[in-house]
């Protein structure tokens, strides 16, 4: 009876314990996610890339970029298999062996210590489930729901396409997600430029990559990278042969460097257009800019270092630092940090951080300040200062005040292919480029006397008085005198010669002669301020009204492409992370470009440019060479040693406190702005030839040491005739003093008829 008794109670605790666990089980599937992983989308960051599609910067934490199962090399998918579920392509979710014998290995390595290698039981589609549809708590629950949803993924899904979605999403650690960006962020490599000891390492990872990192233990990390090895040679994917030889290499990993993808000015600007354009809110997108790093990188430091170089005329040192951490907080990727550990009377010894490099600061490249201090005065032993590699000579620098931008654009068809909005994006992330409107002085002054050109109401020859004049301004104003930079009168310039030297008044008398509105108009009309102006203001005519350096270099490039307005881009293409083609600038139109065998004839496709026409071809070339002339013998004229085709013009405002550059190369339009963030005066009597010229200088000079090509030349439209013209008068002449000018054939009429009505006593 009481065998009988305790068999029912035995019987009892079965049917309520299988009750419960019916009902455990029940409530468990109830609150299942939806297993249906077809629609699943690892998501990918927006990566930026530069014209090279070398990659510049990641937007967001997760670097991962997705390859489809077809794409993915086979010795990746052993090497996966091999170290995480060998039996993956046989199971059916879960591995009962698997979980049998990982106990069994894992108790021995556990009383054995000597060997660190634990061998998980989870299958490679548990791993994915618990990836992208369950969490990562260490619960019996989320082990149950792993192990429904496992079976039922292996039911409705190919083996194939499981292991694709797994070698995307898992984390291999560096920020990498899935194995194509793990492949680049571990080797610098493609995922299919890899070898079998390589795709070993890899697949060790997903472990725990922070365990088997070759810098924190290296021993620990060969171990696994061997023991997936072992079990590859074990599974037959490779040969004995093949794991002695793999086994015994060494683990080389790339030194990545996180610092070339931090945001700065230029991907700022990518990522606002981004953002101002949101393209049906894509996850991500993989975007090709404009960008050339080389001549970025010149652009970077060629600013930073002259506006260093400048700032000591007027500003004490002030530039030491006692500890390392509070100048690292400043540290810029073209400037070295070094730390002062000797001084002598001629030079200072400097061991650079980083490299123990020694170097040596000479006395006469290094005096500071109004009164030209002595770096033996200024810098004391063990100093951490920032200094600069000019030439191969070294320059202490410090901290700027000062602050500037640069902008390199094609100007054929408005790509951006450097953009530098300041001299520390860390410290401030005001694009100066983009964001700071500022007078632009005299460097408006090409746009009116291209306006006079197509006017035909002056010739590049036109005989100007410069003389003093007085301006009623109205409104109960005083009356405006303006005067010359130079405070000083030349009498008659031609029209060539006043533009060369950059003059006010003769400036002043083209614009009154066109009129105000007609100036206003025209500058609209090119599009001068991104904004109607229609300020009936003399001082419109001296650059007055503000600008930004992005607006003003698009300007200039109408000197160079033939009189055509162009966009300002930085963006080349962008496409989603489904491969849709979101952007794909086009700069030309073209007609009867399609055709198929079905047309009943063809036709010559017709190419033109999209771009909008503002001036002549003519007017355009004669600008730019009459900008030319300024770097030969007129503001621009310290470029004249370039043996290269430049032109420039200089722009400086009331009390030097906005200073501007533009230069014209057969490539490129370059624009320089230098200025304080709160406008004051750069310094007394400084113009834009002597502070943003020597960034423009700098800036050509590195770019011929690599890019120099000798046939680069201005291209000079049709229908323009060469005139040997003196450069004081005027007159066309074979004189020693003359110069070479360009003239329409209409202009060569018009000043033919001058000339015969001058003859007869018409005009005095």
């Amino acid at each position: 009876m009481k065998l009988l008794k305790y068999l029912q109670y035995i019987f009892t605790l079965c049917i309520l314990g299988t009750s419960i666990l019916i009902l455990y089980l029940w409530n468990i599937q109830q609150d299942l996610p939806d297993h249906n992983i077809s629609q699943y989308f690892p998501n990918e960051i927006t990566k930026i890339y530069d014209e090279k599609y070398e990659l510049m910067y990641h937007v967001g934490n997760r670097d991962r970029f997705y390859l489809d199962y077809k794409d993915i090399p086979r010795n990746m998918i052993n090497a996966i298999i091999s170290a995480e579920d060998k039996t993956f392509f046989q199971h059916q979710g879960f591995d009962i062996r698997g979980i049998a014998n990982a106990f069994i290995i894992n108790l021995k390595n556990i009383y054995s210590k000597n060997n660190n290698n634990y061998v998980g039981a989870s299958t490679i589609t548990q791993q994915l489930v618990k990836n992208i549809l369950l969490n990562r708590d260490q619960t019996i629950s989320r082990k149950i729901k792993e192990l429904i949803l496992s079976l039922r993924i292996e039911k409705e899904y190919s083996k194939e396409f499981i292991i694709e979605l797994y070698l995307n999403e898992i984390y291999f650690g560096r920020r990498s997600y899935g194995i194509a960006s793990a492949s680049f962020n571990y080797f610098n490599k493609s995922i299919f430029d890899l070898d079998i000891h390589e795709y070993a390492y890899l697949a060790a990872l997903p472990k725990g990559p922070n365990n088997y990192d070759p810098k924190k233990n290296y021993n620990r990390a060969l171990d696994r990278r061997n023991y997936v090895l072992k079990q590859m040679e074990i599974n037959q994917y490779i040969t004995l042969e093949q794991f002695d030889y793999y086994s015994n290499l060494d683990i080389e990993l790339y030194e990545k460097n996180n610092k070339k993808y931090k945001t700065d000015y230029k991907t700022d600007f990518i990522l606002d257009f981004l953002n101002s354009n949101t393209f049906n809110n894509k996850n991500a997108f993989y975007i090709q800019s404009t960008i050339d790093q080389s001549l970025q990188k010149i652009s970077e430091k060629s600013l930073i270092d002259n506006l260093a170089l400048f700032e000591r005329k007027y500003k004490n040192w002030k530039g030491s630092f006692k500890n390392l951490e509070d100048i690292l907080k400043f540290e810029n990727d073209h400037w070295h940090i070094a730390k002062v550990i000797n001084k002598s009377p001629k030079l200072i010894e400097l061991s650079i951080i980083n490299s123990n490099e020694i170097i040596y600061l000479s006395k006469e490249n290094n005096l500071y300040g109004p009164k030209k201090i002595s770096p033996n005065n200024y810098l004391n032993e063990n100093d951490y200062i920032f200094v600069t590699n000019i030439d191969n000579s070294f320059y202490a620098v410090q901290l700027h005040e000062i602050n500037g931008s640069v902008i390199i654009m094609d100007p054929f068809n408005g790509n951006i292919v450097s953009m530098v909005g300041g001299v520390n994006y860390d410290v401030s992330k005001f694009n100066r480029a983009t964001q700071a409107y500022r007078q632009p002085g005299s460097s408006i002054k090409p746009f009116i006397y291209a306006q006079a050109l197509e006017s035909k109401k002056f010739l590049p020859n036109t005989l100007i008085l410069d003389s003093n004049i007085l301006l009623d301004q109205g409104n109960d104003l005083p009356v405006w005198i303006p005067k010359n930079y130079s405070n000083k009168s030349y009498g008659e310039l031609t029209f060539r010669r006043a533009l060369e030297t950059s003059n006010n008044l003769v400036t002043l008398k083209i614009g009154l002669d066109l009129g105000l509105n007609s100036v206003n108009t025209f500058l609209d009309k090119i599009n001068f301020y991104n904004k109607n102006t229609n300020i009936d203001v003399y001082s419109t005519l001296l650059g007055a009204v503000e600008n930004n350096l992005l607006n003003l270099t698009k300007s200039y490039s109408i000197f160079l492409n033939g009189g055509y307005i162009v966009e300002p881009s930085i963006i080349k293409k962008v496409v989603s992370n489904d491969g849709e083609l979101i952007i794909n600038n086009e700069y030309f139109s073209c007609n009867y470009c399609s055709f198929s065998t079905q047309d009943r004839s063809y036709r010559t496709p017709i190419i033109k440019p999209q771009q909008e026409k503002v001036i002549s071809p003519q007017t355009s070339f004669q600008i730019l060479n009459i900008l030319e002339g300024a770097t030969e013998r007129g503001t621009a004229k310290s470029l004249n040693d370039i043996d290269y085709p430049i032109a420039g013009k200089t722009g400086t405002t009331n009390e030097s406190k906005d200073l501007w550059f533009f230069g014209l190369t057969p490539r490129y339009v370059i624009g320089v702005y230098v200025g304080y963030d709160a406008p004051k005066s750069v310094g007394y009597r400084e113009t834009g030839s002597s502070v943003a010229l020597p960034i423009f200088k700098t800036i050509i000079e590195n770019y011929l040491l690599n890019y120099k090509n000798i046939n680069d030349k201005f291209i000079v439209p049709s229908d323009l005739i060469l005139k040997k013209v003196d450069k004081d008068n005027g007159e066309i002449s074979d004189g020693q003093n003359t110069i070479i000018d360009y003239f329409t054939k209409e202009q060569l009429g018009i000043l033919e008829n001058i000339n015969r009505i001058e003859s007869i006593g018409g005009i005095n």
